[in-house]
Formats: C-alpha cells, structure tokens, sequence
C-alpha cells in the first residue's frame, strides 16, 4: 500500500510495528478482534493500556489496524487478558503474523496513490466481493481495452497516467477470480454502462463477450439493472462492499475520489441497498440473454 513497513520496539517489549501505510484487511481484523476481547474484559482502552504498560494512543492504532504487533508482545497481551484458549491464540497470531505480509502491488508503490494501494489489498484479502456499478463495467471483468479506454477518459488535467502500466495493473487485479480459493464476485451493472461506448463498438463487443465468458464462472454472478427498472436506489452512484468472514468495508465512489465506510450502520445500510439492488436487477440469465443479445446488435 503505502511506505514500506519499519519495525519500531518499544519498552523493550518488541511491541510494535509501524503501520505508516494503511492498514490492510489483516491488520483490521486483528484489530477488530483484539477490541472485542478487551472490551469482554471489561476493560476500557485507559485501564487495558494501563495494564499492558502501553499508552492508550498506541493501542489505539492497533486496534483500528494502523500499528501491527509482533509476537512477544501479542503473547504478552493475551496472558494479561487472560485468553488460555489454544485455538484462539493461534488466530490470533497467525493475523498477526500475516497482517505485515506484503502483495504483489507493493511493486507499484510510488506510481498508484496509497487509496489505490489501499484498495488493491483489501480486494486482494477479500472473500465476498459486491459491487454496484452506475456507469462502468466493474474493474475485475474488464477487458484489456476497455481499460484503457476507461483509464484515457479520466485524463483532464496536470500528469498524464501511465496507461500501460494502469492496464497491466488492472489485469493483475483480476487473477483472484481464478485462484485456488477464489473470492465471489457479485456484480450489479447498470444497463447504461453496457451501452455506453468505451473504445468504440469493436471494443465494447470484446467487452461484452468477456462478462457473458466470466458470468459462467462459479464464483462470479452478474446481474444488469435494466432501464425499465425506473428509480432505483443506486442513483446516488457506485459502491463496492468488500468483506471476509469477520469484517466489511464499504468503498464509495464519485467522479474525482472514493472513501472508506467501517462503520456497522453504514454497511448494514449499502447491504440493504445492494439487496434491493438485486430484486430489482434482471436474474443471471435473463441478464445474460440481454447481454448476448446486446452483442448481436453491436
């Protein structure tokens, strides 16, 4: 993502690990769960830091994933919260462990902005991928061409991107359809990025070609929200809930930027909407047969 990581002890305890890039989906989930054994404790962050000989601020980060913790000290935490658990201990220090390991986009840093880098890695952790497209095909089912079409109209002002370097990046991305475990991809599109004509009608052809190829796999379903479904609503614009089986983040989108949700409410809400998103949608096949047949009359 961002900075490459520097250990940094602390106390002599070996504590922490400097998180100055953003957290990743490990690092959260660590997180996550070191907060809920502190507060099942019954231990505020004051009297939890007071106890771990640590100041409130540095447990802090690491509960939010912005600081990692190296084993020693997680060894340390855990007996002074009293967890004797095996199987929970070794969860907890294989995220631990694993939440510093560095993806295959770490090569990018430097030439993607660290919200980039960001997402890259919670879709690379993910298990559940649901995205809501208004205008583009979603970037996991994109063709080679199509992207760049994509990444060429984003082009206003200032330093043009490095389109083959964005392109290769994007296909990169794609490969987690096809791995030994595999995330699912639920993907709602809307009619209109189906019509709209990214490249020219030669290149939304081979694009739409590629999701009727992609819509078969296993892992993926793909659904278009026709025009005759009316208001909808997704008006307000595209999301992608990205999720594992203990956390969900909620990445919004809008023309210039995109920001994170964490919070339980609003991705309860985005869940609620992509729901009705779904009712509304044509079903997989039905959704395939307007695809193919969208085709016929490119």
């Amino acid at each position: 993502m961002g900075e490459p990581l520097r250990g940094h002890a602390k106390s002599g305890n070996d504590y922490a690990i400097d998180n100055s890039q953003r957290p990743t989906m490990r690092s959260r989930k660590l997180g996550t769960m070191l907060r809920e054994l502190r507060e099942s404790r019954d231990l505020n962050l004051q009297k939890a830091a007071r106890l771990l000989n640590r100041t409130p601020s540095s447990l802090s980060k690491l509960e939010t994933g912005k600081r990692g913790i190296r084993r020693p000290a997680l060894e340390h935490m855990l007996d002074r919260y009293d967890l004797t658990d095996p199987d929970q201990r070794k969860a907890l220090f294989d995220l631990a462990r694993h939440a510093v390991d560095k993806g295959w986009w770490h090569r990018y840093e430097g030439k993607l902005s660290p919200s980039m880098l960001d997402y890259i890695s919670l879709e690379a952790e993910a298990t559940s991928i649901r995205s809501f497209q208004l205008h583009l095909i979603p970037g996991l089912l994109q063709t080679d061409e199509y992207a760049r079409s994509v990444i060429t109209s984003g082009i206003s002002q200032g330093k043009a991107p490095d389109i083959d370097g964005l392109a290769e990046i994007r296909m990169r991305r794609q490969q987690i359809l096809c791995e030994e475990n595999p995330p699912h991809l639920w993907a709602i599109v809307s009619e209109a990025a189906l019509r709209q004509q990214f490249g020219g009608p030669e290149v939304m052809r081979a694009q739409l070609d590629r999701l009727i190829e992609l819509s078969v796999l296993p892992n993926v379903t793909l659904q278009v929200l026709p025009f005759s479904a009316g208001a909808h609503p997704g008006h307000n614009g595209s999301f992608t809930t990205l999720a594992t089986n203990e956390l969900s983040v909620v990445l919004v989108e809008n023309l210039t930027s995109g920001w994170y949700l964490e919070c339980v409410d609003d991705i309860r809400r985005h869940n609620v909407v992509f729901d009705h998103l779904r009712a509304a949608a044509l079903s997989p096949s039905d959704s395939r047969s307007l695809i193919e047949r969208l085709v016929s009359e490119a």
